[in-house]
């Protein structure tokens, strides 16, 4: 994400990039780190107050160290924060996670390319299930192995630019979405039955 620009202005709408190297779900040793204390600090709840939507990417650095299980409560417990604390965030399409894309970094907790390769591919099921419990978005990317460094987690610089254009059509396509959605909500049992008083208050008036 240090690669992408931190703030794309349209005439309808913006895009905040906020890139953190070696951010994590959950970081006990280092909240600068940790994607639940950042969620809450003042530098960036202004900005999730004030969003339409919310696009996390998150995940190389968790699952290389840690079971894919286990990463899926922290992400449960993430999405359950953003939720209890940005009340406008609730809907399927204000949220959108996306999955982690192959890694060839090994790891002492994963020390081989294939149990590596078995933690991703658990965990991005795991988060298909979980997308469907919490009711929000997946964005896969277009990411493979062969767009990978030689260090085999970071993404070779020629094609950051393919991955920064496809995330910036994903949002682009994602407000239409958002402003669709809230145009189709019906409305609330509350406002019908009030519109049904306030109509029948001016037939008793008339």
């Amino acid at each position: 994400g240090k690669y992408f620009p931190p703030l794309l202005k349209t005439s309808s709408y913006k895009i905040i990039v906020k890139p953190i190297s070696g951010l994590q779900w959950i970081n006990h040793y280092d909240k600068n780190l940790c994607t639940k204390s950042l969620l809450l600090s003042s530098s960036i709840s202004s900005i999730l107050f004030s969003c339409v939507g919310v696009l996390f990417l998150i995940g190389t650095n968790s699952i290389r160290n840690t079971s894919a299980p286990r990463i899926i409560e922290q992400l449960e417990d993430t999405i359950d924060l953003v939720r209890f604390n940005y009340g406008h965030l609730q809907s399927k399409v204000d949220i959108s996670i996306i999955s982690v894309f192959p890694c060839h970094k090994t790891s002492k907790l994963f020390p081989s390319i294939s149990s590596l390769t078995s933690n991703v591919n658990n965990y991005n099921i795991l988060l298909e299930d979980l997308s469907i419990r919490k009711d929000f978005s997946i964005v896969h990317l277009p990411i493979t192995v062969e767009h990978l460094n030689n260090d085999g987690l970071h993404i070779r610089f020629p094609y950051v630019s393919i991955l920064w254009n496809f995330l910036e059509q994903y949002l682009a396509d994602l407000i239409i979405k958002k402003s669709t959605f809230t145009r189709c909500i019906p409305r609330s049992r509350t406002a019908i039955q009030k519109r049904k008083k306030n109509l029948l208050a001016d037939q008793i008036h008339r």
